[in-house]
């Protein structure tokens, strides 16, 4: 089944996660130095909820226990823009059993296409065990919940950017993904399920403060996702509820071995107890590079 995008969904989406990239501004992408875009372009972590929800539908036909596995994963490489206009398709493998780090997961690997074109390619991935490990990078026994929004920490340099868990906006993204949200949050039926990419999705607002906050300019010098790397705690994900405070930890740009243009932050977002809800390897590329290739 096809999904036609308009820019009424690339407003829910960036209305919902506080997104203020220039890239989906219907009225101010052209601020972007050589933008090569020629209009606004849909947010990544808005595919991955359609990603996540045409999944989410497929799975019921596979014979999977989801408390064998904790943690949901997602590895996406971006290889293209979508588009207002373009029309989405998911293809997506039966999923497939193996060992991944020491646990037991279940894959399904997946091509994601805008007018039969390669955007975004990968796995989802139900597992046993968080295949992201929060190295030093993330310091470990600091309660993230005492220390001021957009503030960092002197030791070790990285972000904190404090969003809420708010039924309202994950209804509006869900929207922006074609997803139906009554099968997630149902007031009739006192149920609340946020979508996995939703708290994953406020990524973006806390990387875009960052960068604010160092001081890069966002339209001369502006980047792009190259890949993502998730994996969320879904015990914890079931038990959110509105309002929660979510932390959100960015470390700072850490080296990419064999790549001189690429940056990855690592990335954890905590909401109750210093475990983290979700772990995230987001690796940027600057436009630029992309224009020279």
């Amino acid at each position: 089944m096809e999904y036609q995008l308009t820019q009424f969904h690339i407003e829910a989406a960036r209305n919902s996660t506080d997104d203020f990239n220039l890239f989906h501004d219907k009225k101010r992408w052209n601020w972007i130095h050589n933008n090569p875009f020629d209009g606004p372009i849909a947010l990544g972590f808005q595919l991955g909820c359609f990603i996540e929800t045409q999944l989410q539908a497929l799975s019921q036909h596979e014979s999977v226990d989801a408390t064998d596995y904790p943690f949901s994963v997602f590895e996406l490489t971006y290889a293209g823009v979508v588009r207002p206009g373009d029309k989405l398709h998911l293809d997506a493998k039966p999923g497939k059993n193996s060992m991944l780090q020491g646990g037991r997961c279940h894959s399904n690997r997946l091509l994601l296409k805008a007018n039969n074109k390669a955007v975004i390619l990968g796995f989802k991935r139900r597992s046993e065990v968080n295949p992201i490990v929060v190295n030093d990078a993330i310091p470990a026994g600091i309660d993230w919940g005492l220390r001021a929004d957009r503030s960092f920490d002197q030791g070790s340099g990285c972000f904190l950017k404090r969003k809420y868990m708010i039924v309202g906006n994950a209804k509006n993204f869900l929207t922006s993904a074609f997803a139906e949200q009554s099968e997630y949050i149902d007031e009739f039926a006192d149920k609340v399920c946020f979508p996995q990419m939703y708290p994953m999705s406020l990524l973006s607002s806390a990387l875009l403060e960052r960068a604010q906050a160092i001081g890069h300019d966002l339209i001369k010098n502006p980047m792009i996702y190259a890949s993502h790397k998730l994996s969320i705690d879904q015990k914890q994900l079931n038990q959110l509820r509105s309002n929660d405070v979510l932390n959100i930890v960015v470390s700072p740009e850490l080296e990419i071995a064999g790549s001189d243009n690429k940056v990855s932050h690592l990335c954890v977002g905590y909401v109750k107890e210093n475990v983290p809800l979700f772990s995230a390897q987001i690796v940027l590329l600057p436009l630029s590079s992309l224009l020279n290739k």
